[in-house]
């Protein structure tokens, strides 16, 4: 029955790690549903110093690398294909974005994603997404922000 218990515990321990290191989050309240019918969507404005920065990394190649990136750092909790259905996404609060939202993609400006990834759920209140600015580089920030931009639903 200890070992029952124990193993229980080390589950619930595993599964608060990864919900915490996945990454998620950018939900606010007016934006329960990711995007899709949501009245009045909108995402604040990246503050300084990241207020006005554009991507540079936009080729088929930054493309290609942030798609390995995606999969390697943010599919987790977004999905593999991006749209928020990954089981540790949906377990965070607020879940993961859906980031095939062409609602969504279109209130999300570079800087704003930018500044997201960088600095993570709790620029915005949130717990769920880990921050990358010690992870990643900047260019590869970029690259994951083209990548996401090819997700978006026609």
């Amino acid at each position: 029955m200890k070992r029952i218990s124990l193993l229980a515990a080390l589950a619930v321990t595993a599964l608060a790690a990864l919900a915490a290191g996945c990454g998620g989050g950018g939900k606010p309240a007016n934006n329960a549903a990711g995007g899709g019918g949501a009245a009045a969507l909108t995402r604040p404005p990246a503050p300084e110093p990241y207020a006005g920065k554009t991507n540079s990394k936009t080729s088929d190649a930054d493309v290609a690398e942030g798609q390995k990136i995606f999969a390697g750092q943010c599919a987790l909790c977004h999905g593999e294909k991006g749209d928020g259905d990954a089981a540790a996404g949906k377990a965070l609060n607020p879940p993961a974005s859906d980031l095939t939202d062409p609602k969504l993609q279109e209130v999300m400006k570079d800087d704003y994603m930018f500044w997201h990834i960088m600095e993570g759920g709790a620029a915005l209140g949130h717990t769920g997404m880990t921050p990358f600015k010690d992870s990643l580089k900047e260019d590869q920030i970029w690259q994951v922000i083209s990548y996401i931009r090819t997700l978006k639903k026609k």
